[in-house]
């Protein structure tokens, strides 16, 4: 279970629990947003293999893409 939400920055689990999605779901999202493809108004934190979310970036993204946009 992942722990409370109460600081501005999310752990992906956490994330995934705010949003109401899966953890894979949101790993593919965080995926396009570090390849500059989808997701660009998400603000992340990397801390070696960790990465946090930030909590403003998830209350203002109207959408979240999980798959990239096709041109």
């Amino acid at each position: 279970m992942a722990k409370q939400v109460t600081a501005g920055w999310l752990t992906m689990q956490q994330a995934a629990v705010y949003l109401g999605v899966s953890i894979r779901a949101l790993k593919y999202a965080v995926a396009l947003k570090k390849r500059n493809k989808a997701n660009q108004s998400l603000i992340l934190k990397s801390f070696g293999n960790r990465t946090l979310i930030c909590k403003q970036s998830l209350d203002d993204i109207q959408k979240i893409f999980i798959h990239a946009p096709k041109h």
